[in-house]
């Protein structure tokens, strides 16, 4: 891979890092894919920054189990996605703007498509 390629991916997984870390606290932003998102392009890139993403907290916490299992349990996505629906909701209601309504309708419904679309794993009795 060219040294172009490489630092375009580096740049790629630094910005979606950084967006990731603020989806930890800001819930409009999807933290897992984005986190997905650095982990691809650190492999990419880096396999010094690689390795060290995936002995991160950060890695462990939001990323690690979806890799390994493709999907989340349904508590995850509900937990991801009520608050979220209710943040968007409080926006839509509150904001007077048509085109401002329709962004956040369409950032709602993507974020359902998304976890809808994505596979719900079955917690076992013995994790519970």
């Amino acid at each position: 891979m060219s040294i172009v390629k490489k630092v375009l991916f580096l740049i790629l997984g630094i910005i979606s890092l950084i967006l990731g870390i603020i989806g930890i606290f800001l819930p409009l932003l999807p933290t897992t894919p984005l986190l997905l998102l650095t982990s691809f392009c650190f492999l990419k890139s880096s396999d010094r920054l690689n390795e060290k993403f995936m002995q991160s907290k950060i890695y462990e916490k939001y990323v690690k189990k979806f890799k390994e299992q493709g999907g989340m349990t349904l508590k995850a996505k509900l937990t991801l996605t009520i608050p979220v629906s209710l943040l968007l909701l409080f926006m839509f209601i509150t904001i007077d703007s048509f085109i401002m309504r329709m962004i956040i309708v369409i950032m709602w419904l993507a974020k359902v498509i998304v976890f809808t679309k994505m596979k719900t794993i079955r917690v076992e009795a013995s994790n519970v």
